[in-house]
């Protein structure tokens, strides 16, 4: 099984002995793979079920980590956790993953009750996935209760922030301390990718994003946003297609500006060409300029005349916006939550318009404003934080709650149904 692995994920799999065991790199480089082979051969061997396996969200663990277990990947993909996947099947009830006859939890760090099962556990076994999105307290939580003589973690990330935990064990690693091992793995240590694809990746990103998620680099995110943003590229005279259908993204304000952005999306699958989206329309009440601000039901009845001669597939709103959300409801309006990941939405919007998918049509001028004024916050680095600077944002929220959103409720997870499982006791065999 080895065979299916690539180079670096050997290396993984057979140095991964610490007590604590992280492989960072770029997306796409592999890094998932090698830790969840290496993790599987560790419950094979653990002597019991105090085996755990978190993510970001409940969610993200199944779809990124155990999705991978369970589901057979195409004929002409290499399979390495093929050999643990006839053991395993979906409890999805209990959101446990059983692998022979050992239990494991599956949980999200985000999640509200993640944190007391967690405190009132000993663990033998933890798989982390995407560990630098887990919150700092989390991450000391669990490595508290590693606290058998056989306790192991093993984890996978993207690089953030250099003052980070994750980086700060990654160091000890370097220095020989004998409780890490840390590897990094790179894009180009991915041989299953082909290298139209690898370039792809490497020419839409820029800034903080290229660095971190395509050199690898721990780095602060500084300086200005879109800082490749080109008028005379980025911004249109007119859509650039026949729109299959429109979007909207709102970003609620009374004292601050109320904002409705109207985006064009084409697929392009018709003529077999990439996709495209783009900032159509704005509608912008400046409370300061107009000298008051809307009512609830006003901003309702604004948005519905706005969009009313568009298709409009979703309109996605400030989840914190409750009372608009009631009444653009009541209006006939068919209202989805925004998702607010701020970081991962700018990376979304920033990729889309390095790579020239997303552009702004020039009568949007408040958006095209408030994009070439976009930087992250000096005071937020200092703190080994990564934020925009809150300042004259309300058209790049908007913007970001449509694109962000739209992208993310477009994907189709794997669908939660469990394998067929004989409850036959199974020989225990050597993986090597």
């Amino acid at each position: 099984m080895l065979n299916h692995l690539s180079e670096k994920q050997v290396e993984f799999v057979l140095e991964a002995t610490t007590k604590w065991n992280l492989a960072h790199g770029p997306m796409r480089s592999g890094k998932t793979i090698g830790t969840l082979f290496r993790f599987m051969h560790a419950v094979d061997r653990c002597p019991d079920s105090k085996i755990w396996m978190i993510g970001h969200t409940s969610s993200t663990i199944f779809d990124n980590a155990v999705r991978l277990i369970l589901e057979q990947p195409p004929l002409d993909k290499p399979d390495p956790l093929g050999i643990f996947r006839p053991f395993c099947y979906w409890k999805k009830h209990d959101r446990e993953l059983i692998y022979k006859e050992k239990k494991i939890s599956t949980c999200g760090s985000r999640d509200s009750s993640s944190v007391g099962r967690i405190q009132g556990s000993t663990m033998s076994l933890v798989y982390g996935d995407e560990m630098t999105l887990w919150g700092e307290d989390f991450i000391q939580t669990v490595d508290t209760r590693l606290s058998n003589p056989w306790s192991k973690g093993f984890g996978s990330m993207n690089p953030v922030y250099p003052s980070h935990i994750l980086k700060k064990w990654i160091d000890q690693a370097s220095k020989g301390n004998p409780d890490y091992y840390a590897l990094q793995i790179m894009l180009d240590d991915n041989p299953f990718l082909d290298q139209e694809y690898k370039d792809r990746i490497k020419n839409s990103l820029s800034g903080v994003f290229y660095k971190r998620n395509y050199l690898g680099i721990w780095c602060l995110a500084e300086g200005a946003i879109f800082d490749f943003f080109d008028r005379p590229f980025h911004v249109k005279q007119k859509p650039p297609r026949c729109a299959e259908y429109w979007i909207a993204g709102i970003d609620d304000g009374t004292s601050n500006n109320f904002v409705c952005l109207l985006v064009g999306i084409d697929s392009g699958v018709k003529e077999q060409i990439g996709p495209m989206r783009w900032v159509e329309k704005e509608f912008v009440w400046n409370s300061r300029d107009k000298g008051r601000g809307l009512t609830t039901s006003e901003k309702a009845q604004h948005v519905r005349e706005f969009l009313e001669p568009y298709a409009i597939k979703g309109i996605y709103v400030d989840p914190s916006a409750a009372a608009l959300k009631l009444e653009m409801r009541r209006a006939g309006l068919t209202v989805i939550d925004a998702g607010n990941d701020v970081f991962n939405g700018i990376s979304t919007i920033t990729s889309y318009m390095y790579n020239g998918s997303l552009v702004i049509c020039s009568e949007c001028k408040n958006t095209i404003r408030e994009v070439e004024s976009y930087v992250w916050d000096p005071r937020a680095s200092e703190k080994g934080e990564d934020a925009p600077l809150k300042r004259d944002d309300h058209c790049i929220d908007a913007m970001r709650y449509a694109v962000y959103t739209h992208k993310v409720n477009s994907y189709q997870p794997y669908a939660h149904s469990s394998a067929d499982y004989q409850k036959t006791r199974f020989q225990t065999r050597s993986i090597f």
